[in-house]
């Protein structure tokens, strides 16, 4: 229905029945998007059911892409949520939200023909000293040069 909003999180059945219906969609892929997902194997706090998530793959996705029948005319915008059963103090969000959150911002205001995975993570990597001097706790992906 017009002036509705549904969210696509893990199953596209229930959002693509809204775009039918004329809602818009808020896109926060479980798989990619999720910031309570553990970045890898060895990390000390989050889940791991929708998979792992790694700074590369959240930000490696087009909103517009990943469901086919949901178009960009559709996704009113992404959300990166994050529940809180494993952590328990400010530290423990930062870790689960930096170093992801920044490319989640860059997702949501760019057009991807304007996102590279190989520039980014140099930006990224070059965020890593402000992380530092502000004191924020964040995970250090093997796969940016910190």
């Amino acid at each position: 229905k017009p002036n509705t909003t549904v969210q696509y999180w893990a199953k596209a059945e229930n959002a693509l029945k809204g775009v039918k219906q004329g809602a818009k969609v808020l896109m926060s892929p479980s798989a990619n998007a999720y910031l309570d997902m553990q970045y890898d194997a060895n990390t000390r706090l989050g889940l791991h059911w929708a998979g792992y998530l790694d700074v590369d793959k959240a930000y490696n996705w087009d909103p517009a892409k990943l469901v086919p029948g949901i178009g960009r005319e559709n996704i009113l915008g992404i959300e990166a949520p994050l529940w809180t059963e494993t952590v328990t103090n400010l530290q423990d969000i930062e870790y689960m939200v930096f170093p992801r959150l920044p490319g989640y911002a860059e997702i949501g205001w760019s057009t991807p023909a304007s996102r590279s995975w190989d520039e980014y993570k140099i930006r990224l990597e070059q965020q890593g000293e402000r992380f530092k001097a502000l004191k924020i706790n964040f995970y250090q992906s093997k796969l940016i040069n910190w």
